[in-house]
């Protein structure tokens, strides 16, 4: 098992490094076609999030102890080396000696006896030595690159706004094994009806006062939560992505626009706290990735929810959608910042021209969602960045070329620690323990 656990890890990082597609797709499309068992699949998602954190540290490494540098080495035995050396970096579970001695001998197998001697020492001094990271009080910056293996590009990004100790917290942070939360569908019942299926079930789990309904998972996925997120009593969300919605406010009777829905998540949310008893129409340019959500609508028992495929702008320049709205949300796309935990090869797909294509896409569709809220209404704004360009940035911007509106009231029940300023909501994920998120309410006056 342990060999096609690591030669379904490699084809997964070579198609990775030769083609553009995510990581999540790269495991689905490979896992779907392996007969491995459940426990192979877990560990070849488990070392495949680790290379991908952790493959800016393992180069670093690398570079350090061979004398050419791993870009010397073929690919494929460079792609071994820097996926032993995440494990060592990342997996608790698996002593270190274990994890060099499986990596040695799987490389003397498929390179001969030179090259596992040479995999040999450099892995035993890496498992062994302390790491020669950067001095951090002379080289903050570098240190943080290499010890938490992110581009220097983001770091140094980070750097022009915050002090060391806050940078090293969030970059540390998206180094962590991301946790799994379970929402309870409210059309099912109360809180009460939440933790008597949890009980039933027999899961272990921890709720967060802040988050009512939310559930953090203690206990493996699969296969009891899986099957409470089959059933539509539960879907998988973090607590984070429903501050938008609560400074949404939605009520049961009023006409909701959700401008960028897929996949969803919010939508359902949306049709839960509004009693399945508001008009929901989910806007969304893809309509692959609006399937999962037209899927999802029934068993979780929800039929408010109206799906069109179609760019929000061009959607809001239609005149009939044009002042319709009650509520509007605009969950833009964005750099994803503030969810590296979760995406863990984001990091690396990114890069600097990007945020200058999505700052200019959010400032037209925060437009288009102005367009369709009638006045009097009420229109938020939200991203998963934690990038002040892409959140603050826009929507001062928005507020000061658009007097028709202001920033709105937040309503009762959102913690203290989330509002940043008048309206606006952000959380900070080495303090909250959980995603990156921020959002901003604003009324139309006119």
């Amino acid at each position: 098992m342990n060999t096609e656990v690591n030669e379904t890890l490699l084809r997964i990082i070579s198609s990775w490094e030769t083609t553009s597609h995510t990581l999540d797709f790269l495991l689905d499309h490979e896992l779907q076609q392996s007969e491995l068992k459940s426990s192979a699949r877990a560990q070849v998602t488990e070392q495949a999030s680790n290379w991908a954190r952790g493959r800016g540290s393992a180069s670093f490494l690398l570079s350090r102890y061979l004398t050419k540098g791993p870009g010397s080495l073929p690919p494929l035995l460079r792609r071994r080396l820097e996926a032993a050396v995440c494990r060592i970096l990342f997996e608790e579970r698996t002593p270190k000696s274990v994890i060099v001695s499986r990596a040695v001998e799987d490389i003397k197998t498929a390179f001969g006896p030179h090259l596992a001697g040479l995999a040999n020492a450099t892995l035993r001094r890496i498992a062994s030595e302390p790491a020669p990271w950067p001095d951090r009080e002379t080289d903050p910056e570098a240190y943080i690159i290499a010890s938490t293996s992110h581009p220097a590009w983001i770091i140094e990004r980070w750097s022009s706004r915050g002090d060391f100790s806050s940078i090293l917290a969030q970059a540390q942070w998206d180094n962590e094994r991301p946790v799994i939360w379970l929402r309870w569908n409210s059309l099912r019942g109360d809180t009460t009806a939440a933790r008597n299926r949890l009980e039933r079930s027999g899961l272990e789990v921890e709720v967060n006062a802040d988050f009512d309904g939310f559930y953090r998972l203690k206990s493996p996925f699969y296969p009891k939560a899986a099957e409470l997120v089959s059933s539509g009593d539960f879907q998988v969300q973090d607590p984070s992505a429903s501050l938008a919605v609560r400074l949404l406010d939605p009520r049961p009777g009023t006409e909701i626009g959700d401008l960028c829905a897929a996949p969803g998540g919010k939508t359902t949310l949306l049709a839960q706290l509004t009693l399945n008893q508001a008009a929901i129409t989910a806007v969304d340019s893809s309509a692959h990735r609006l399937s999962p959500l037209v899927q999802s609508l029934p068993k979780l028992g929800i039929s408010s929810i109206d799906t069109i495929t179609v760019d929000a702008r061009t959607f809001a320049s239609d005149p009939g959608n044009q002042n319709r709205f009650d509520a509007v949300l605009s969950d833009v796309p964005c750099s994803g910042f503030g969810v590296l935990a979760r995406r863990a090869d984001l990091r690396w797909r990114r890069k600097p021209e990007d945020l200058v294509e999505l700052v200019s896409l959010q400032r037209e569709l925060i437009v288009a969602g102005s367009r369709c809220v009638k006045p009097g209404g009420v229109l938020v704004y939200s991203t998963c960045s934690i990038e002040p360009q892409e959140n603050q940035e826009i929507v001062h911007g928005f507020l000061s070329d658009f007097n028709n509106f202001r920033a709105g009231e937040i309503p009762p029940g959102i913690p203290e620690r989330f509002i940043c300023s008048p309206g606006e909501v952000a959380t900070n994920s080495p303090r909250d323990h959980i995603d990156g998120v921020y959002a901003a309410r604003l009324i139309r006056v006119s």
